[in-house]
């Protein structure tokens, strides 16, 4: 497999991100899912969490069919961590007890959202169940999440509320439609609230994006793996 050089400067991390859909892996082109392909051949979930891991030491593991319908190939997952490792599971947990099965399977880290954590105090729970435990912030110009609670919050309210608790990993996911960069005023509300050694990822669409935040005290960016892979149609 062939990587294409990121420039990624030193101290700044990059975390390939794998969606899978079923046992398939896949990417999103023309705005849908389709299966990886290299080169023309198709490419298993296992060989790809290997190599990504071996090449970039953490792996992002998104599992669409989770998030979607709550349906998750768990043995795959755990054929995964056996070949990757560290993998940073978001697999659609609603409610904190739904993080046994992701911890159990073997994730090093295991990721809530706020467009899909039931409410507020669902992550709260999450958090004293795991403190292996990142939060994804969703945002189109406000949080989006089922808890009013949680959209009421500036994302640097929700920030200071979870590092109250403990917590100091979070993710940053832009989804603006039209969105070429993430929303300076977002980025800039959650980093002022970090807590101290806090880190904070953010989820990035082209590789043009790292020059920019490399500036900032945002800890790292998490990518689609077919940005980083050379040959994936």
């Amino acid at each position: 497999m062939r990587f294409i050089e990121p420039g990624t400067p030193q101290g700044f991390e990059l975390i390939p991100s794998l969606a899978v859909m079923g046992s398939t892996p896949v990417w999103v082109k023309e705005g849908k899912y389709n299966p990886i392909r290299i080169d023309g051949a198709s490419v298993s979930v296992e060989k790809l969490v290997k190599e990504l891991t071996e090449e970039f030491g953490v792996l992002h593991y998104l599992d669409i069919l989770g998030i979607r319908k709550g349906v998750v190939e768990w043995d795959l997952f755990r054929s995964a961590v056996e070949k990757g490792g560290n993998l940073w599971a978001d697999m659609g947990v609603l409610y904190s007890e739904g993080l046994i099965d992701v911890i159990m399977a073997g994730a090093e880290m295991a990721v809530v959202t706020t467009k899909m954590i039931d409410s507020l105090e669902e992550i709260v729970s999450s958090f004293e169940l795991t403190e292996n435990l990142a939060l994804q912030i969703d945002y189109d110009r406000n949080i989006l999440s089922k808890d009013k609670q949680i959209r009421n919050m500036s994302p640097g309210e929700l920030v200071s509320e979870m590092a109250s608790f403990g917590m100091d990993t979070f993710i940053l996911d832009d989804i603006s439609e039209g969105r070429e960069r993430i929303d300076v005023k977002f980025l800039l509300d959650v980093i002022k609230h970090l807590p101290p050694r806090g880190k904070v990822y953010v989820g990035i669409e082209d590789l043009s994006e790292i020059r920019e935040l490399s500036g900032t005290e945002v800890t790292g960016a998490i990518i689609s793996c077919s940005k980083l892979v050379e040959g994936v149609e």
